[in-house]
C-alpha cells in the first residue's frame, strides 16, 4: 500500500475511533442510573474480555503473555476497565454528560504528568503552565457550576481522569513488549473472572422491574463499542497514519461528546460549557505538542506505531517528547 493510502486508511480508522470514544459519556449517562454504576462496569469487563478471547484467536495470538507483565497488565486494565468507567458512571449520574466531557478532557494533561513522573521525563515549563490553564479553567467552570463549591461528581470525575492517565502509561510500557491490541485484550481477559463473578453478585442485588430500552443501548455501547472495539480501530488508525498525526483527532472528542450529550440527550449546551472545553482543548494541544529532554539514560524505549491511543515514546535523547497523552478515555 502507498503512503498515501495508509494515510487515508490511517484517517478514516482514527476517525473512527475518535467516534466511538466520544459516545461513551452520554451512554453512561443512560446507563448508569438504571444498573448502577458497579454492575455497568463488571459487564462492560466481561463484554470486552469475551471480544478479547475472540480477536486473539482469530489473530492467532492466543499466547501467555508472561508472568512479568501481569502486573502491568493489570493495572492497565484496573485503571482504563476499571476506575475509569467507574467513577465516570458515579460522576455523570448527577452531573449532565456535558460536564463529564469537559472534566475528563484533562486526560491529555494528567497522563502526561503520570508519565512524567513515571519514566523520568522532563517536560518543559510550558508543558506544566498548559496544564495549569487547563485544571484552572475546569476548576473555575466546576465551581461556578456547583453554586460556588465543588460537587463530590466532580471529584469523581477527577478520579476517573487520573485513573484513565495511570491505566494508559502502565499500558504503554506493557504494549511495547507485546503490542497494543494483545496488551488490550489481555488486560480484559485478566480482569474477567473477578468482574464475572461481581456481576453476578451484583445482578441479584439490583432490581430492575423495567428496564428501558435506551439503557441497554448504552450498556451495550460501553461495553461493545466504547471499551473494545474503538480502541481497535483506533490502534489500527495509529499504525496506519502514525500516532502523532492521528493522535490529535482526539483532541475533537470533548465537543463531539458534547454534541451528542445535546443531540442525544437533550441536555442545553451553555457557554461556559462550550468555552471551558475550547480552554481545555488547546490547553491539551499545547501539552501533546511539546518537546522535553527524556531521562539521563543510555537507551530509551522505541516508538510504538501501536500502542495505546495516543501513545508515542521517545527513542532516543533528544527527539520530540509526546507523553502517552493523545489517549481516548477507554471507555
Amino acid at each position: 500500500m502507498t503512503g498515501h493510502g495508509r494515510w487515508t486508511d490511517g484517517l478514516i480508522f482514527g476517525c473512527l475511533g475518535v467516534l466511538c470514544f466520544s459516545g461513551t459519556a452520554p451512554a453512561t449517562k443512560v446507563a448508569a442510573p438504571v444498573f448502577g454504576a458497579t454492575t455497568l462496569t463488571f459487564a462492560r469487563v466481561v463484554i470486552a474480555a469475551v471480544l478479547g478471547v475472540i480477536t486473539l484467536l482469530l489473530s492467532r495470538r492466543l499466547r501467555w503473555p508472561g508472568r512479568r507483565r501481569i502486573p502491568g497488565l493489570l493495572a492497565m486494565g484496573l485503571g482504563l476497565a476499571g476506575g475509569y468507567p467507574l467513577f465516570l458512571a458515579l460522576g455523570v449520574e448527577q452531573v449532565p454528560a456535558s460536564h463529564g466531557a469537559v472534566v475528563i478532557g484533562l486526560v491529555p494533561a494528567a497522563t502526561g504528568v503520570l508519565s512524567a513522573a513515571r519514566n523520568g521525563e522532563r517536560p518543559p515549563a510550558r508543558f506544566w503552565l498548559a496544564c495549569l490553564i487547563g485544571f484552572a479553567a475546569v476548576l473555575t467552570f466546576a465551581i461556578t457550576q456547583g453554586g460556588g463549591r465543588l460537587r463530590a461528581a466532580d471529584l469523581w470525575l477527577v478520579a476517573a481522569v487520573l485513573s484513565c492517565g495511570i491505566g494508559y502509561v502502565e499500558g504503554a510500557r506493557v504494549a511495547r513488549q507485546i503490542g497494543a491490541i494483545p496488551a488490550l485484550c489481555w488486560a480484559m481477559i485478566l480482569l474477567a473472572p473477578a468482574a464475572g463473578a461481581a456481576l453476578v453478585a451484583t445482578v441479584f442485588l439490583v432490581t430492575v422491574p423495567s428496564t428501558p430500552a435506551t439503557a441497554w443501548i448504552g450498556l451495550g455501547y460501553a461495553g461493545l463499542i466504547s471499551m473494545f472495539l474503538g480502541s481497535i480501530v483506533w490502534y489500527r488508525g495509529l499504525a496506519a497514519g502514525g500516532t502523532a498525526r492521528i493522535g490529535q483527532l482526539n483532541l475533537a472528542q470533548p465537543f463531539l461528546a458534547i454534541t451528542w450529550s445535546g443531540l442525544l440527550l437533550g441536555e442545553p449546551i451553555t457557554w461556559p460549557v462550550a468555552a471551558t472545553a475550547t480552554v481545555v482543548v488547546a490547553c491539551m494541544t499545547v501539552c501533546i505538542r511539546v518537546t522535553s529532554r527524556p531521562p539521563d539514560t543510555d537507551s530509551q524505549p522505541s516508538l510504538v506505531a501501536g500502542a495505546p491511543p495516543g501513545v508515542s515514546i521517545p527513542a532516543r535523547p533528544g527527539v520530540q517528547w509526546r507523553p502517552e497523552s493523545q489517549a481516548a478515555p477507554p471507555d
